[in-house]
């Protein structure tokens, strides 16, 4: 049995660095400044931390890519969230849309916020920072509401 065990130890180890070579795509695109949500709307300083602090790591292309992303597995989860992120919602992107995504996002934002669902739970076990307030959530939804009229 003990026989069983070292072999079963150096078998995960073996697959532990193994897996480290698994390519993962943790790369930040090139920001057009014209393009962004701070350069489209105008995005008070009270909701600009709250989308720095919470929501820029996986809804913009300034990822800030903490050591875990790096390590496998959490590098795949973390950089699937990230590219999942990016194509739901993109602040670095924001010019591009149209005008009824955008209103469809403003809308989604304030509820997604208001719901809890966002930040994404697994971001806030390790940011605990991001996980706005009620006052933060409370100024993010009413900056949606004043941002429908551009």
């Amino acid at each position: 049995m003990r026989r069983w065990a070292i072999r079963l130890v150096i078998a995960t180890g073996f697959l532990l660095l193994a897996i480290q070579l698994v390519p993962v795509n943790r790369s930040n695109p090139n920001v057009d400044p014209s393009r962004t949500i701070y350069t489209a709307l105008p995005v008070a300083d009270n909701v600009k931390v709250v989308f720095d602090r919470s929501c820029k790591d996986c809804h913009s292309s300034e990822t800030a890519w903490p050591w875990y992303s790096y390590v496998a597995p959490m590098s795949w989860v973390v950089a699937h969230d990230v590219h999942e992120g990016r194509k739901k919602m993109n602040l670095s992107e924001w010019g591009s849309y149209s005008a009824q995504r955008k209103e469809d996002l403003l809308e989604e934002i304030c509820e997604q916020v208001t719901n809890g669902d966002m930040p994404d739970r697994k971001y806030v076990i390790f940011h605990r920072s991001a996980k706005p307030t009620p006052q933060e959530r409370d100024a993010v939804c009413q900056w949606t509401d004043d941002s429908r009229q551009y």
